[in-house]
């Protein structure tokens, strides 16, 4: 559990820090580029993404668990590592081929930008994260990729300096994760010896990768057909509009599901050596440390929007204020299912389960993008993705009753969200009070209240109910401090 522990230490440390470098990051990009511009990146982007997400096929999660399952024996991890990667190579092969035909042939504007995008699609022949994912080596991938990010982010200022760098723009992101991918090929021997594999072996690996492929596919419909349909039913400036707000909802959530990577392997373990009162707890404190952290963000985002936008984005992008509080309550219904679906229906392998909630939210966002984006442009996409992030969660949860009562797990964290509307409800007189003062002051002021006031009625809740998560950090942290006083 220690070995868990500083991984998720790791993981969120790190997400931390890539969360505070887009923050530094977008309020730059957005007035230099304006949100036409970034609308016609991102929908770049979200293309060659399609053909990313094929190339990879499903090979992240099906790879981390494969890897999970065999590191403790040397020559299987080995076979498993080696078959799996040729497999990866030749599906990268075949999509990039494809890729530059498509563009050659379909599209008529903005080649070049398409062109710097496919060096993702390339990227996926050296990107084995799996790997090091399933033999629980964070650290190792957290610190190059805070490298990698900190010389994008110098890349960015120093480059990008008018709307027409976009074409900058788009290389310095796709180049940083190539360096950052090349670096871990280099640490793999290391770990793994060289060994041959039979084309046998490696093609078993194809239908397991398949079942964990169509979910990926499935779901890239609801979370990034909205930025394509956007772009094909309204206007490059709608897309930059909401894939701003989209990536404001993104940011935090990628501390709250970082927990989901760096507890599959150890799920695996345990359910493999059938510790299942083990195997609860972890569920049970991962459901609990989702649900505070995502109170504590999604109605903190709500409280401040207002005055957030226009001081992160600036006053073009005034109208990401109704689409980042509509949105912020995705995060919910996301971190929810990412501890479902990392920590109960893969590790149990019932991915089919997965999939039939997936496929259900992409339908149901299809249909809903159609008619809600020609209506209303982007709040039309809000509407959409949160109806079927939605439905997604409540399916999973229907059929994680076969393992775990989640809905009960769920229910026992309620109190967060009751300290979330309070938060809220407060933040928003605070904002009436310091109305005269400058956004910035607003912003800051606004945050520090409603985060001391979350985390304080949050702690006298624990200490209260003597809370099974986080009671005993806090009686630890408190004797520590207790230990160098006395010293």
């Amino acid at each position: 559990m220690a070995s868990l522990k500083k991984n998720f230490i790791y993981q969120t440390g790190y997400q931390v820090l890539a969360t505070a470098l887009p923050l530094i990051t977008t309020p730059y990009i957005n007035r230099v580029l304006g949100a036409e511009q970034l609308g016609t990146y991102t929908y770049a982007a979200n293309i060659a993404n399609y053909f990313t997400i094929f190339a990879m096929l499903g090979f992240n999660n099906y790879g981390s668990k494969m890897i999970a399952a065999t590191k403790h024996n040397e020559n299987k991890l080995a076979h498993t590592f080696s078959s799996i990667r040729k497999l990866q190579c030749l599906m990268a092969t075949v999509v990039v081929a494809i890729y530059l035909l498509f563009v050659s042939l379909c599209i008529p504007e903005n080649k070049s930008l398409y062109f710097i995008e496919s060096l993702w699609i390339i990227n996926c022949f050296i990107d084995i994260n799996w790997f090091f994912w399933g033999i629980e080596k964070v650290k190792l991938t957290v610190t190059r990729n805070l490298i990698i990010k900190l010389i994008t982010l110098l890349g960015i200022f120093i480059f990008v300096r008018t709307r027409k760098d976009i074409l900058i723009y788009a290389f310095i992101l796709v180049i940083g994760t190539i360096l950052s991918d090349i670096y871990l090929i280099s640490q793999v021997k290391k770990y793994v010896k060289g060994i041959k594999t039979t084309f046998y072996e490696m093609i078993t690996h194809i239908k397991p990768c398949i079942a964990l492929f169509i979910p990926v596919v499935a779901m890239s419909i609801y979370q990034q057909m909205d930025k394509t349909m956007l772009g094909l039913l309204s206007t490059y400036e709608q897309v930059g509009y909401y894939s701003s707000a989209d990536k404001i909802v993104n940011i935090p959530l990628g501390i709250i599901t970082g927990l989901g990577t760096v507890s599959l392997p150890r799920i695996v373990s345990f359910i493999s050596e059938n510790k299942i009162i083990e195997y609860k707890k972890v569920v049970e404190k991962s459901i609990s440390l989702v649900l505070f952290m995502c109170s504590a963000i999604a109605f903190g985002i709500l409280a401040v929007s207002q005055e957030f936008v226009p001081l992160f984005f600036g006053r073009e992008f005034q109208p990401c204020v109704s689409l980042i509080s509509f949105l912020a309550f995705v995060i919910f219904f996301k971190a929810i299912s990412t501890v479902l679906v990392n920590q109960i229906l893969i590790p149990n392998d019932n991915e089919k389960y997965y999939i039939i909630s997936v496929f259900a939210g992409a339908f149901i966002n299809l249909i809903l993008n159609y008619s809600l984006i020609r209506k209303f442009d982007a709040i039309g996409a809000v509407y959409a993705t949160l109806i079927s992030e939605l439905i997604v969660c409540f399916i999973q949860i229907f059929v994680c009753f076969k393992y775990l009562n989640t809905l009960k797990m769920i229910g026992k964290n309620f109190q967060y969200i009751i300290f979330g509307i309070v938060m809220y409800s407060l933040v928003r007189k605070v904002a009436i009070l310091i109305k005269d003062t400058s956004l910035l002051q607003r912003n800051i002021l606004e945050i520090l209240f409603g985060g001391a006031f979350f985390l304080g009625v949050s702690i006298i809740y624990w200490e209260i109910k003597k809370d099974s998560t986080f009671y005993p950090i806090i009686t630890t942290f408190l004797n520590k401090l207790k230990q160098k006083h006395n010293h």
